[in-house]
């Protein structure tokens, strides 16, 4: 097998080619050789093959036909690849994979090691944007599901070969930054001792408080008889210090939260660029023809998309909506020559998704050309109920209070661990649990074990692993097989639970293969070799996966 291709690719492509062979198939009954779709999966019983296909049941043949040239594939399969192949009724076309085939998988495997499963280059370049957030307070814990995903997709497109720049937007030129000058200017003249209320509608994190501390220890009382207005616009000199004061002091904290997290970036975007540069005014060119004016602001014609209503631009006092400088940032982004851009998104921004879509299409660029991926809320749970245990402000939980609650790696796992579009609990207690209840250990634990194993086994050199020919053994092998695979479905569904699915699918197997074999038989020195090999392939292709994760790989437990 070519280390440019997956398991799953190498059997269709042989199965293609011997459908190709059949003229009656192509001449007689009409069958598009262009159009098939060949579907091929991983068994779930080793009894009726390794892999299985049901290509001959979806090319509109009666069961007899079916059957028939099934026959015929079968026969012209390699036997180099396939050791023997099966035809079930209606038409299943089950293969077992040749012994020196799966040989030289697990040989690869040890011989690679950590580049085991990474893909050549695609000479493709992504983008994409997560996290993002506002920095007027800590990352809490919607932002954390945000960032794993994201940092994991990017570790698996690195992996398929994928080129890419994580990018944080800094969103510091609206009105969220003269609230978060404002509200520290309050908590700076209370740590003053003066008794000044804070508007409701400010920042109330204790956060905010510890930057009021700072900005006292710095300058004393220098700015004790600053205020602001009845719109509570602070005076300009005032304002920009204490914006730019808090907005570093957050930016801080939320890049050293994102590496105790194991997330970095490559990009930190600031919105006060897109002001400085003008660059709204040369997005809004491009737009021109798609623009109009009306009750004194001006308007895009997304409706000429599909939209449900056009969208305002420019508001009738002159000042820009959220949508103009959006647009001209993803104007920035596509026009740096990525292959394509990618957004992660929370849910409550699904209707955004779909304007800003139309809106790079009225750029100019294809609608393809930039994917935003929509993210369920969680929430931590402990007895069943929500946990909040904050200590920043009792309410909202944040990403630092997760890692300290039950560490990187149990975050990590967890809030990639479901759908990313189904909503998500993380129960505090099965996290942190070491017990097989809680599946990052049972992962973990699999790799601790093995290397106890191989501590106290003998690795002598050997070729061939002829002799692992049990179900459970073969089942095992076949997800090894399956790794690359799982890595290229990620790559291009970005569903990056299937990771964590699939280590805890090989654990799962593994565990049962340790506790039904004896892996160390002094009786039979041949079969326990092969048995340790095994295992340190196995071993070896969840390092490779937890690291994909941003996990560690332990190796005692």
């Amino acid at each position: 097998m070519s280390k440019l291709e997956t398991i799953i690719e190498v059997i269709k492509k042989e199965l293609l080619a011997a459908i190709k062979k059949q003229n009656e198939l192509i001449n007689d009954f009409g069958v598009n050789i262009n159009k098939i779709n060949i579907q091929v999966e991983l068994t779930k019983n080793p009894k009726f093959g390794d892999f299985a296909s049901n290509v001959m049941m979806t090319l509109g043949l009666n069961r007899t036909d079916a059957m028939k040239f099934a026959e015929k594939v079968a026969s012209l399969l390699p036997k180099n690849i396939f050791s023997d192949v099966q035809v079930v009724n209606p038409g299943f076309i089950n293969m077992f994979l040749n012994p020196e085939f799966n040989s030289d998988t697990i040989r690869e495997i040890l011989k690679d090691e950590d580049d085991w499963g990474k893909f050549h280059s695609k000479k493709t370049f992504y983008n994409i944007e997560f996290v993002s957030a506002n920095p007027t307070g800590l990352l809490h814990i919607g932002h954390a599901r945000n960032a794993a995903i994201g940092d994991t997709l990017c570790r698996v497109w690195e992996c398929y070969g994928i080129k890419v720049n994580r990018e944080y937007y800094i969103n510091d030129g609206g009105n969220q930054i003269e609230k978060l000058g404002m509200s520290t200017l309050v908590r700076y003249k209370q740590v003053c001792g003066l008794n000044d209320q804070l508007p409701e509608d400010a920042y109330h994190g204790l956060e905010i408080v510890d930057i009021a501390n700072q900005i006292k220890n710095k300058v004393k009382e220098q700015y004790l008889n600053a205020n602001y207005d009845k719109d509570k616009i602070l005076e300009k000199a005032v304002a920009d210090y204490f914006k730019s004061y808090a907005k570093d002091y957050l930016l801080t904290v939320i890049k050293q939260t994102l590496t105790n997290f194991g997330v970095h970036m490559d990009i930190w975007f600031s919105e006060t660029q897109i002001y400085e540069k003008k660059l709204i005014d040369s997005a809004l060119d491009i737009l021109h023809s798609n623009i109009y004016q009306k009750d004194n602001a001006t308007w895009l014609k997304t409706t000429n998309l599909g939209d449900d209503k056009d969208r305002v631009l420019i508001k009738s006092d002159g000042s820009y909506t959220y949508f103009a400088p959006d647009i001209a940032y993803h104007n920035i982004k596509l026009s740096r020559g990525y292959d394509k851009c990618f957004n992660i998104w929370g849910s409550d921004h699904k209707s955004y998704a779909d304007r800003m879509k139309i809106a790079i299409q009225l750029l100019g660029y294809p609608k393809d050309s930039l994917e935003i991926l929509i993210m369920q809320m969680v929430r931590l749970v402990k007895n069943g109920e929500e946990f909040k245990m904050s200590k920043r402000s009792g309410n909202s939980l944040t990403l630092q209070d997760l890692l300290d609650t039950i560490g990187k790696d149990a975050a990590r796992w967890y809030l990639i661990s479901q759908s990313i579009s189904t909503h998500l609990e993380i129960d505090v207690d099965k996290a942190t649990h070491k017990s097989n209840d809680n599946p990052l250990y049972y992962v973990q634990y699999a790799h601790a074990r093995i290397n106890q194993l191989l501590q106290k086994g003998n690795l002598n050199k050997i070729r061939n692993f002829n002799l692992l020919t049990t179900p459970t053994e073969r089942t095992l092998i076949n997800l090894l097989h399956y790794y690359k695979h799982t890595i290229q479905i990620v790559a291009t569904t970005y569903e990056v639970h299937k990771m964590t699915l699939y280590l805890s699918n090989l654990a799962k197997a593994f565990h049962h293969f340790y506790a039904n074999n004896m892996i160390i038989d002094p009786t039979n020195l041949s079969l326990s070799s092969q048995r340790l090999h095994l295992a340190k392939a196995i071993k070896q292709i969840i390092k490779n996966g937890l690291d994909i994760i941003g996990i560690t790989a332990v190796d005692k437990m």
